[in-house]
């Protein structure tokens, strides 16, 4: 049964850029050759929640093993429904959205409705060591600002210190890691702004 829902509101910060892959269906000359995600009706960029949750999930998954009870309790579904299905986990990762002041900075120093930067990436080739045509890679500028939502649904019997201070633990490790593609080039350093590391308690009771 169902006991109560906990929700932990964020602002997460770029401290490099951040590429998290999505389509184009048209490439144009001088454009990027790997794209960014972004929202089809506005065109802005956003982070998935899947993004988020199979990051933090492996990384917890790295730091205390595949069998731990409580990544388990955490990510697996919760129980089958009505129709056979699996209903969803006890936590949700909602989509993180560009925060409204980060919208007017990128709008100032790119443009109107201009949201990335296109980087040129250049590789060498180990064996002649001359460099191979760049590639083009869009990414969300270092400094832009996102907001989401993490949501902690409690059962009965539920260890909930321990499911929030895991949760905790994730973000941590993940401030340390990175977030999206080309993290050993120095992509998605990502920063944790509001106060969760400084709060007792960063989690809300939600009443419903």
């Amino acid at each position: 049964m169902l006991k109560k829902i906990l929700v932990l509101n964020y602002t997460m910060t770029l401290v490099t850029g951040l590429h998290i892959g999505g389509s184009s269906d048209t490439f144009d000359i001088g454009g990027a050759d790997s794209t960014v995600i972004k929202n089809p009706l506005t065109k802005e960029p956003y982070i998935p929640g899947s993004s988020l949750k199979g990051k933090i999930r492996s990384l917890l998954r790295r730091r205390y093993g595949l069998d731990n009870n409580i990544i388990r309790n955490l990510f697996e579904p919760v129980e089958k429904n009505d129709s056979g299905s699996f209903a969803d986990t006890r936590i949700l990762f909602r989509d993180a959205v560009l925060t409204n002041e980060s919208k007017e900075k990128l709008k100032r120093h790119l443009g109107e409705g201009v949201f990335t930067e296109i980087k040129a990436e250049n590789s060498i080739n180990p064996l002649t060591g001359k460099a191979k045509d760049p590639r083009f890679i869009e990414r969300v500028p270092a400094n832009t600002e996102f907001e989401g939502q993490f949501v902690l649904q409690v059962y009965e019997g539920d260890p909930e210190e321990e499911m929030k201070n895991y949760l905790i633990e994730g973000l941590k490790l993940l401030e340390l890691n990175y977030l999206g593609a080309s993290g050993s080039r120095g992509y998605g350093r990502v920063k944790f702004t509001s106060p969760i590391f400084e709060k007792e308690d960063p989690f809300k009771e939600e009443v419903f």
